[in-house]
């Protein structure tokens, strides 16, 4: 049987033709990005004070030297990239501070010997460097890229800190402490009724949690327990925050349950739809105080005559929206915003009402 070899097959050589394809449309969608920045420059006289939001703000998306842009008019460009507004100003930033601080990598990337998901990477570790420090990264890396590790990468820039930047270089050994958390990612619970969870921990902290989850899911083995290592260390935590709301009488949950199915509903505090039968495990658990809210009905339209909408109301939109209206944008923390202006007519009702971030409320207030 005759055997093809990588350049003579067919199908090999399209996968490759659209690889480079796309990577062409992507130099071209970052050269038209920093076309359209050139062409809505923005200057030091644009920084305004917070507390004037009739002026455009001028954003430093990019390290020092690079250009800002209006914060309004980049609006318009993360919606045309399809991004959200805090994607698209990233990505902006990382285009700006890559053609205006890494020269040298930007040259790679639009040769196309460098992709640029790669560069920008790069690039976001060099927006806080003085310029000196984004050269010298530039410099030692730009040349090396396509086939460096990121830990050369992290220890080039830490060296250009160190060197160009000691005073936060210091700062950033002393503040190491405050980056510490522990994430319970509600917002991407699954119908099989899990959770991820992430954290960072303190060193001596990190120790004490491991040598528990041990002890805890040796314990679950000597009563018994089946299960693999990992659930058990899994189950061993959840004791241990069970263990912690017993101090607090208990845990609390409360709960706006809409049917989709009869054994699948929608939890509206973390947007996903979960089993009945997990929502039965959880509200039975001990120690559990639940509170069950009755379904809104959607159709109805709630008012009121006052400018600032009841709990009623609130409530209504709030499960209504889910996250702010604007386009891709998914933010929870919001305004309650009049469509029509309260002072132009509009009534203080569900239908009149609409979720924006605060960020996004500016904007169509201020903007236009």
């Amino acid at each position: 049987m005759a055997t093809r070899t990588r350049s003579s097959d067919p199908l090999l050589a399209s996968v490759r033709g659209l690889r480079d394809e796309e990577a062409r449309i992507q130099v071209a969608v970052l050269t038209s990005v920093l076309d359209w920045a050139a062409a809505h420059p923005a200057s030091e006289s644009d920084v305004v004070e917070l507390l004037d939001d009739t002026e455009e703000p001028a954003l430093h998306l990019a390290g020092p030297g690079a250009p800002m842009v209006g914060e309004y008019s980049a609006l318009d460009l993360a919606h045309s990239l399809g991004m959200t507004t805090d994607a698209g100003l990233a990505y902006l930033g990382k285009a700006l501070e890559l053609r205006h601080r890494l020269p040298r990598l930007y040259n790679r990337v639009v040769r196309l010997e460098v992709p640029v998901w790669k560069a920008f990477r790069v690039a976001e570790q060099t927006k806080s460097l003085p310029m000196g420090g984004a050269l010298f990264v530039d410099a030692k890396i730009a040349p090396f890229l396509h086939t460096c590790s990121w830990a050369r990468v992290d220890r080039t820039v830490d060296a250009a800190r160190a060197q160009f930047d000691p005073a936060e270089a210091e700062r950033l050994r002393v503040a190491a402490a405050e980056h510490r958390h522990a994430t319970v990612w509600l917002g991407a619970a699954t119908t099989t009724g899990t959770v991820e969870v992430t954290a960072t921990l303190d060193a001596a902290d990190a120790l004490d949690l491991e040598q528990a989850l041990r002890d805890s899911a040796q314990t679950l083995a000597d009563l018994g327990s089946t299960d693999t290592l990992n659930v058990r260390r899994s189950q061993g935590l959840g004791e241990m925050a069970r263990g912690q709301q017993a101090l607090d009488l208990g845990r609390g949950v409360t709960l706006y349950a809409h049917l989709d199915a009869s054994d699948v509903a929608l939890l509206d505090n973390t947007q996903t739809p979960v089993l009945v039968q997990q929502v039965k495990d959880w509200c039975t658990a001990a120690g559990t105080k639940v509170t069950v809210k009755p379904v809104i009905d959607r159709a109805t339209n709630p008012s009121t005559d006052s400018y600032r909408p009841s709990e009623a109301i609130r409530e209504h939109v709030v499960l209504r929206d889910r996250t702010c209206v604007f386009p891709y944008c998914r933010r929870r923390k919001v305004d309650l915003d009049h469509i029509v202006p309260f002072d132009a007519g509009g009534t203080t009702s569900a239908d009149n009402l609409a979720m924006l971030c605060r960020r996004h409320h500016r904007a169509k207030t201020h903007s236009t």
